[in-house]
């Protein structure tokens, strides 16, 4: 991460959401994470939950009316389909209104459909109400490219899920704990609020437990802070947002200033 201490001028940082889709399985808990291409501008390579930028469309009232089983009195339901959409764009899976057992198995995008068209298709609605606020992450005020983003936690609704071979170049099915212990023998790159949010996830062992235990927590406003000691450039959080680490290792400052 570069050294961002002198500038004064702070960007604002954009509106963006993430999604955590998790499923049992026969070896607990496990979540969906894909692989970034090695193309991409920030943090390349690195392992992280779906998402992506909220667009304009995301907050089309028509859209949120017809699309979703949600309401215009929901706050924050542009962060919603937003964490939907691109968890469809980029893995091929919808979360709708349908159950596991009626819901079909996912067509993803390069079949050409775009999420409207799926939607219609399935005769579905987006399910944006059974997504449970699960963290919120801003990225440091000296930084020149900055997010605002919420992340959700939603249970799997059965569809396959692939990769779009462009911003994700694969997925997996993994259980938090593994991917962490992989990250902690340097198999895999993380970010640091994936490798936080991911330890907060792992303190479940069902999807009923993640996500009484996402109802449960108040969701605090993460903003890291980046300063200065004898070993260079650091990243802190405040211990008040609940994680047990409140320190960026040097992986994760490397995984975050590539370009």
């Amino acid at each position: 991460m570069p050294d961002t201490s002198n500038k004064t001028d702070i960007a604002e940082p954009l509106p963006a959401a993430s999604v955590v889709v998790v499923r049992d399985s026969a070896e607990g808990l496990e979540v969906l994470m894909i692989e970034r291409a090695k193309t991409m501008r920030f943090a390349p390579g690195a392992f992280v939950f779906p998402g992506g930028k909220v667009d304009k469309q995301d907050y089309d009232a028509d859209f949120l009316a017809h699309h979703t089983n949600g309401a215009s009195d929901l706050p924050d339901f542009a962060f919603r389909i937003a964490a939907l959409r691109e968890l469809y764009e980029e893995a091929g899976v919808l979360i709708t209104d349908q159950s596991p057992t009626t819901a079909k198995p996912a067509v993803t995008t390069k079949a050409g459909l775009s999420l409207f068209e799926r939607l219609g298709l399935e005769k579905a609605k987006l399910n944006i109400l059974d997504m449970v606020a699960f963290a919120h992450w801003v990225t440091p005020e000296p930084m020149p490219r900055r997010f605002d983003t919420h992340f959700y936690i939603v249970e799997h609704n059965g569809g396959t899920a692939k990769h779009d071979g462009n911003e994700a170049v694969s997925l997996c099915w993994v259980k938090p704990s593994l991917i962490l212990d992989d990250w902690d023998s340097d198999k895999v790159p993380l970010m640091f609020p994936t490798r936080l949010n991911l330890m907060k996830l792992a303190r479940a062992n069902t999807v009923a437990e993640a996500m009484e235990q996402a109802r449960a927590v108040k969701v605090v406003r993460t903003l890291p802070v980046i300063g200065r000691d004898k070993n260079g450039v650091n990243l802190t959080i405040d211990p008040a947002t609940g994680y047990s680490v409140t320190r960026a290792s040097f992986k994760e400052l490397r995984v975050e200033s590539s370009k």
